[in-house]
């Protein structure tokens, strides 16, 4: 039995359905390919802004708590999200309401009167300043380490925008935004739970299927920002804490090596028991809480290490960030690697009971043409080689890709101790 069905309505928007009988809740999500990777500068954070103007009203219903109360009488609220390729607006219904679920989405989205802007304006400009200090400097480590990756490439770009692009946003230039990027042929619908296909292909037909608009197609620029690390950057702040962020820039998801790079996130960064938490919390009490992620995109990536620290300790930081990459680079012991094999399977067995997770497993795997089953990803673990995880940290996490972030109340004589540390590695 395949674990999704995918279809196309007759104005090209995309369906996926998983029906999961021994559940008892829908998730229902609505992609748009569109997110902050199409923007030119001078429109950086619109399509944020436009997912958050999505909510200010429509044909229906005139407010967002207004649309609110609707989805929740089905079951729970709505919500959205944007990323650099991708907007989503997202709800989780019971079983029962499926079909008026998808009929909400549709007025949503075919409908909006884009009321109150200002209102909005003021909301996401509060979001964004968040990023800023008192002085006026970003002091957002995501934010700082994409302008070094990526330049003025739209990845460089914050997703949410800059105060100054924000504040340019006028109703003209939401309404061309949607008008452009949210029509039928440029859409996924995804919906995961105790369904059965052909109801929600005949519910999503009869709300969405006489929704006509010409497809305009956006080409991706590649990322050609020059980068020859190690490349360090440090930003003084009155915080108590020091924000560290160390990454890499990697070759994205179409890489022969993506998947001994996603091993290798779960090696260092999943849990308790994973290198990062054990040198550099267990083992030093350096942190309370070190992270990895990998973010992937056809032509590109980034494998991330994030943590704060007290200030004293930023050089034995540093020195056990090093000492834990070097430990990558040679074969894994195989009782460790089997663990960490383990524990990934055991979260894909889990999310066989998440709805979330499934929408948004097979919806992305459509918009991003990039599926990844649960059948899929079980191989991927199941084959992992302990060479091969070893050969991709030392082919792709090298001091030519990397980058370091350092946000907070540095001192000159540590900052000086770390560049020496870094730079000895290239």
């Amino acid at each position: 039995m395949p674990e999704y069905h995918h279809s196309t309505l007759d104005n090209g928007l995309e369906l996926v359905v998983a029906p999961l009988d021994y559940l008892h809740s829908v998730e229902i999500i609505c992609y748009v390919k569109v997110g902050s990777r199409y923007e030119r500068p001078a429109q950086a954070g619109l399509s944020h802004f436009v997912e958050h103007m999505m909510f200010r009203g429509n044909a229906r219903y005139p407010s967002g708590p207004a649309l609110e109360q609707a989805f929740e009488q089905l079951g729970s609220n709505t919500n959205a999200g944007t990323d650099a390729e991708s907007t989503s607006f997202f709800a989780r219904v019971h079983p029962h309401n499926v079909i008026r679920g998808l009929e909400l989405f549709s007025v949503m989205l075919r409908t909006p009167k884009f009321l109150h802007l200002e209102t909005e304006r003021a909301i996401v400009l509060e979001e964004a300043l968040s990023d800023f200090n008192e002085a006026g400097e970003d002091i957002c480590a995501d934010n700082r380490m994409s302008r070094m990756m990526w330049g003025e490439h739209p990845l460089g770009q914050p997703i949410i925008g800059t105060p100054a692009t924000i504040r340019s946003f006028d109703v003209d230039a939401v309404n061309n935004w949607y008008t452009r990027h949210y029509v039928p042929a440029n859409m996924v619908i995804s919906v995961a739970g105790p369904v059965d296909p052909k109801t929600v292909q005949d519910a999503v037909a009869a709300h969405f299927g006489y929704w006509k608009a010409p497809q305009v197609f956006s080409e991706l620029e590649p990322p050609s920002h020059p980068f020859s690390g190690p490349c360090l950057d440090w930003v003084k702040d009155s915080d108590s804490q020091l924000t560290l962020q160390l990454a890499w820039r990697t070759a994205g998801r179409d890489h022969p090596y993506a998947p001994e790079l996603r091993v290798l996130r779960r090696m260092l960064g999943e849990g308790g028991a994973s290198l990062l938490m054990q040198k550099l919390r267990e083992d030093a009490g350096l942190t309370y809480s070190v992270e990895a992620s990998l973010e992937e995109y056809p032509d590109c990536g980034c494998f991330s290490i994030d943590l704060s620290t007290e200030p004293e300790n930023l050089v034995a930081v540093v020195q056990a960030l090093i000492e834990v990459m070097a430990q990558t680079r040679i074969q894994p012991e195989q009782e460790y690697l089997d663990m960490v094999v383990r524990n990934a399977l055991n979260h894909l067995d889990f999310s066989r009971d998440n709805v979330e997770d499934l929408a948004g497993r097979y919806g992305w795997g459509v918009v991003s043409g990039y599926m990844r089953t649960l059948a899929d990803d079980l191989q991927m673990w199941r084959n992992v080689d302990a060479v091969a995880v070893a050969h991709a940290a030392a082919t792709c996490l090298t001091p030519a890709q990397m980058g370091l972030v350092c946000i907070g109340p540095w001192r000159d004589a540590e900052r000086q101790k770390v560049e020496e540390l870094l730079h000895q590695l290239a």
